[in-house]
């Protein structure tokens, strides 16, 4: 037994020795550095599997989003997010894993691999919702693992989650267009089936309307497929329908709106303004630079970590939290 040699060779209990090798209670400085001197010694590993049988626990929180294979650049915003998460839980003795699931499939019956996790003793999941449909969430309710929303919310439910005032940065970025001169302003934006679409195509509306342009349903694109791809093709369709500014409120579709404006020869912002939605080094390093509006993507993760930690406490109260976005102002808007 590993306990049983490392304690005759530091002439300590075994108790001693377990105490040091589990962290279950405080030893003297210089026991324990007898102990772990010695484990280093016999290259002792720790059999975790029998630790978390022990203490039902793994101290592991998964962080799960849906992914799409068109879609694979819009996960450079949740390892941002995944930062933040990683910053909380390292302040206490948490680790986290990242999983997803398909987007593109029924949401329900796809979170059924999140029933893996807790085969692995996955002690709380922090999920971004593939849709506002509440019903996605039975399938956590019934595994019974505490979870956070993260990034999007889902209709009628009084989960904790927290998430962006993507309403209110749609606004702005609209409103920022119709100061610099553009009158017939387009909205290229995500489907209305999940929580970030809708409240940014809400802030669209009420911003048109505010500016004092009448609303008009050509002016709106709202893609079903985050591609570079379908940025390219709604961009163009855009120019069709004669707009002279694009409010984009998808990364990956704004990096398709770009590369088609330039390939067919349009001045930004003098023909078309655009301003695009998350704030990544690339956006600066274009030219024209991107006008964007900018998310807290790390202090979201740190955030839905504080509220996992509190739920893990026996603090099972319901908690919103809504984060400021903020107009990153560069010089593709006019």
């Amino acid at each position: 037994m590993t306990i049983k040699k490392i304690a005759e060779m530091t002439g300590l209990s075994t108790a001693t020795v377990s105490h040091v090798l589990h962290g279950k209670r405080k030893v003297s400085d210089i026991s324990r550095e007898k102990v772990l001197l010695a484990a280093r010694e016999i290259d002792y590993r720790p059999n975790l599997a029998a630790q978390m049988l022990r203490t039902q626990k793994s101290n592991t929180i998964a962080l799960v989003f849906p992914t799409e294979e068109s879609n694979r650049n819009a996960n450079y915003f949740y390892m941002d997010v995944l930062l933040g998460i990683r910053k909380k839980l390292w302040e206490t003795d948490y680790f986290v894993i990242v999983s997803n699931y398909g987007a593109s499939t029924d949401s329900e019956r796809s979170l059924r691999a999140v029933e893996l996790l807790k085969k692995q003793w996955v002690d709380g999941i922090i999920l971004v919702p593939s849709s506002r449909n509440p019903n996605q969430l039975t399938v956590l309710r019934e595994i019974g693992v505490p979870f956070v929303l993260l990034d999007r919310r889902v209709d009628g439910s009084d989960f904790s989650c927290v998430d962006s005032d993507n309403e209110k940065g749609a606004y702005e970025a609209v409103s920022l267009l119709a100061r610099a001169g553009k009158k017939k302003i387009g909205l290229i934006g995500g489907g209305i089936r999940v929580s970030t679409g809708t409240s940014r195509y809400n802030g669209y509306q009420r911003a048109i309307r505010d500016c004092g342009f009448d609303y008009e349903d050509k002016y709106v694109i709202l893609a079903e497929t985050y591609s570079i791809e379908s940025g390219r093709i709604n961009a163009r369709e855009m120019l069709n329908r004669g707009v002279d500014g694009m409010f984009i409120s998808d990364n990956v579709l704004t990096m398709g709106a770009f590369l088609e404006l330039n390939s067919l020869g349009v001045k930004i912002p003098a023909d078309v303004g655009i301003i695009g939605y998350d704030d990544f080094d690339w956006m600066n390093m274009i030219a024209p630079p991107l006008t964007t509006v900018k998310q807290q993507a790390y202090q979201m993760g740190y955030v839905a970590a504080e509220m996992m930690l509190r739920k893990l406490k026996g603090m099972d109260v319901s908690e919103k939290v809504m984060l400021d976005t903020s107009i990153v102002m560069r010089k593709s808007h006019g």
